[in-house]
């Protein structure tokens, strides 16, 4: 009779009463592995570039456009000091993480219109 502990499960140990246990450090180690490729698999899935930024930054601008030409100023100067407010909590909070320099600003930007990557086909 085949062992089941051999046949389904690695580094399964078996007790003195014969039964089979899992190895913890080998439970342990898959899970780790597993998890690194989960978020690595959510890394890609919400990857955002320069590029998408761009369009975002676009897409902004044209929503402004739109907004001063159907209501008041007002309204354009609202949405236009939140992504403001968005851009400079973004790059304090990079800034505060040990961001530097152009790369500091560059992750502002992607962080705060890469969203544009996601309205492009």
């Amino acid at each position: 009779m085949p062992n089941f502990c051999s046949i389904a499960m690695e580094g399964c140990k078996l007790d003195s009463m014969g039964s089979s246990e899992p190895d913890a450090e080998m439970s342990q180690s898959r899970y780790r592995r597993d998890l690194q490729e989960d978020r690595k698999a959510v890394r890609e899935a919400l990857r955002a570039s320069v590029f998408g930024a761009h369009i975002g930054l676009g897409a902004t601008l044209i929503a402004l456009i739109v907004i001063v030409s159907l209501s008041e100023p007002f309204w354009a100067l609202v949405v236009a000091g939140s992504f403001a407010a968005w851009f400079l909590l973004a790059l304090a909070v990079i800034l505060i993480g040990g961001g530097r320099g152009r790369d500091a600003f560059r992750r502002a930007y992607v962080a705060t219109f890469g969203w544009g990557d996601f309205i492009t086909p």
